[in-house]
């Protein structure tokens, strides 16, 4: 007992295993479903929060990026409530989930509803990424065959739908084939991800995408992605710097390598034609 008692004022690193008396063993136990009690409220209360707020997010990219080429004529008001709408069922919907979900593990509840939110922000993440990486490469072709067409250079093109379908296909087709390289550097070498985490860095980088869409700067969602996986290294102290170093190095070098290349390839084809 007396070895037990000497136990109780160290951290957290004492196990019930580490005591020898069972009343130390049976104290140990209910202080642990007391913690858990605690973060199963904490999990009840703040995790529909954070779904309607990432449900905020995604219908307002729908609403204000996607479906307004769509002609529904809806006014700021309606977009307004019914993202608010659509946020208030998710936290209902969440709430009632977490209670559901009160008397089991911690650890399971968590992954549980971490993973069916992922789903959406990662969702919502595909969908910036199509209103502007796709947009960055797609804009200098439009330009080119616009140009072709009118013989003059003009403010604005018009992008055909073949143009906007065969660009699709190809982001799919690299993503089938080459891209699970990069899913597998983003999602578990750069460092340790679990449905929380994942959650936090696609609904932050899918904001900082549409932001950026709306204001018509071009970016690059992967460079954005790859920056919210590292904060989440940062704040859990596990971030892959060996892997970081070559990824930045590669951030600087494609850009200037990409204008040299396409001043030359230009010089070359004005001598030809």
């Amino acid at each position: 007992m007396a070895r037990d008692g000497a136990l109780v004022d160290l951290d957290e690193t004492v196990t019930e295993g580490d005591y020898e008396s069972d009343y130390y063993k049976q104290m140990h136990r209910i202080e642990k479903k007391r913690e858990q009690v605690d973060a199963h409220k904490a999990l009840e209360n703040y995790v529909p929060m954070l779904a309607a707020i990432g449900s905020m997010v995604i219908t307002a990219m729908l609403l204000y990026k996607g479906l307004k080429h769509v002609d529904l004529q809806l006014t700021q008001m309606n977009n307004l409530l019914i993202t608010l709408m659509v946020a208030a069922s998710v936290w209902m919907a969440l709430k009632i989930l977490a209670r559901t979900l009160k008397g089991g593990s911690l650890e399971r509840s968590t992954f549980l509803l971490f993973s069916w939110m992922q789903v959406f922000t990662a969702s919502g993440f595909a969908f910036s990424h199509g209103s502007n990486d796709i947009a960055n490469a797609i804009g200098p072709f439009a330009a080119v065959l616009d140009v072709l067409h009118s013989g003059e250079i003009n403010p604005e093109a018009p992008v055909p739908s073949v143009a906007m379908l065969a660009f699709g296909i190809a982001l799919i087709a690299g993503l089938w084939f080459i891209g699970k390289d990069v899913i597998a550097t983003v999602g578990t070498h750069l460092t340790k991800m679990h449905p929380a985490s994942g959650f936090s860095a696609e609904l932050s980088a899918a904001a900082v995408v549409m932001v950026a869409s709306s204001l018509g700067i071009p970016v690059s969602s992967t460079h954005i992605l790859v920056g919210a996986v590292l904060g989440i290294g940062l704040v859990n102290k596990a971030a892959n710097w060996d892997l970081m170093k070559p990824i930045a190095a590669a951030w600087v070098i494609t850009v200037p390598a990409a204008a040299v290349l396409a001043s030359l390839v230009f010089v070359i084809l004005r001598s030809l034609f």
